[in-house]
């Protein structure tokens, strides 16, 4: 005699894999936006530099980690639609690196 088996339900929590839409016109920020940094706006010169440097820093870093894995898998022959995602986030980390170093030059225009 075959014997069933009964599959147990298991309960999920779900987590959102979106951010959370930062709320400029209103002024309220996520919380991890309000721990993370001051307000653009409220920035001295000096904070901005060093918020646009570190920014950059961590973001040379995750395209640097992304680009090492999308060569990995391309070396393995291996391709899904998420490393398509990837590529296609190598060049918009590239646009936001060049976006900050224009920052920087307006923050250096706001000194002189």
């Amino acid at each position: 005699m075959k014997q069933q088996y009964r599959r147990r339900a298991t309960r999920r929590t779900s987590t959102s894999t979106r951010p959370t839409p930062l709320l400029i016109a209103s002024g309220s920020y996520p919380p991890q936006a309000r721990a993370a940094r001051p307000p653009l706006n409220e920035m001295t010169p000096d904070q901005l530099r060093t918020w646009i440097g570190s920014t950059r820093a961590a973001l040379e870093r995750k395209k640097a980690r992304e680009r090492a894995y999308l060569d990995y898998r391309a070396r393995r022959g291996t391709s899904t639609p998420t490393d398509e995602a990837y590529e296609a986030d190598q060049q918009l980390e590239a646009d936001l690196l060049a976006m900050l170093d224009e920052f920087e030059w307006y923050v250096a225009l706001m000194e002189s």
